[in-house]
């Protein structure tokens, strides 16, 4: 090897070294000019969860014990709790009929056509509630495109059904997916060495690692599809006893009594952080 050769190799990695250490100097070593952005960070939490908890508490603070009490005993919010129990049920039933095979299958494939559907099945999460009314009153409405299977569902229960698992379904494959795909894949190559066949992998081997996220998957879409307005306004619309739910019924009292709207908001609030703080603290992977 000549000298030439020797200086430039010495030269290529004189100049590793120093690129190496170059990061380095955007790194600060000074505890002092740290503080701020620590100070920073800890400020723009603070006003996070502020803004956040600020906005929740004021429904606390202008409800009363004598309105939550009271509307037990208004008839149409009585039965708009049943609608929304009744209506969920079969929503959820349905979500997890529809959404535990495909996200599966999902999960375990990852082509283009793969990637197509899922942005697909994605679309319903980022589509504003008035163009999601609109597409299923054009689809399962009066002369809807598939009216002539189905008939007109529009203002009806099955309307309401429809509704919630349109919006749940997305939230539902997207959870549950990100959990299987999460699942150490030695255990499954172990479980299909053993000879398991595609229905013992889904309820022998994913399902049982996935509890955590089939439980959070099926909460959080349940209360997405609890809280949907403006699709269920348009598609199902607002009749007291038929397709009002609790959301609905919010609206509804807004107009008309907002002591009571506000004390119904605090009874669906309650019921919505219940199940959140099962997630945080109770839910074990």
């Amino acid at each position: 090897m000549n000298d030439n050769s020797v200086l430039k190799q010495k030269s290529k990695s004189e100049k590793y070294q120093q690129s190496a250490l170059l990061p380095a100097a955007f790194f600060s070593k000074s505890a002092d000019s740290s503080f701020p952005v620590q100070l920073s960070i800890y400020i723009l939490s603070a006003l996070n969860i502020s803004f956040i908890f600020l906005i929740i508490l004021s429904l606390f603070i202008e409800s009363s014990a004598v309105d939550i009490l009271n509307i037990f005993k208004n008839m149409n919010v009585l039965s708009a709790f049943k609608i929304t129990f009744f209506s969920l049920s079969i929503s959820a039933l349905l979500t997890i009929i529809l959404g535990v095979p495909f996200s599966y299958l999902s999960s375990r494939k990852n082509g283009y056509v793969n990637k197509m559907i899922n942005i697909l099945i994605s679309l319903p999460l980022l589509l504003p509630p008035s163009i999601t009314g609109l597409a299923l009153l054009l689809t399962f409405g009066n002369r809807g495109v598939l009216s002539y299977l189905t008939g007109n569902l529009a203002f009806t229960f099955g309307s309401l059904v429809i509704v919630q698992s349109f919006v749940m379904l997305p939230l539902f494959i997207h959870t549950l997916k990100n959990s299987f795909v999460e699942i150490n894949k030695n255990l499954i190559e172990a479980a299909m060495v053993e000879g398991a066949a595609e229905n013992d992998l889904l309820f022998k081997v994913y399902l049982p690692l996935s509890r955590r996220g089939f439980t959070t998957a099926l909460i959080i879409s349940i209360l997405r599809a609890a809280g949907e307005f403006g699709a269920t306004i348009i598609f199902a619309g607002n009749m007291s006893g038929k397709t009002q739910t609790l959301t609905t019924a919010i609206y509804s009292l807004s107009q008309t009594n907002l002591s009571q709207a506000i004390a119904l908001a605090v009874i669906m609030l309650s019921a919505f952080l219940l199940p959140l703080f099962l997630m945080e603290f109770k839910i074990k992977k």
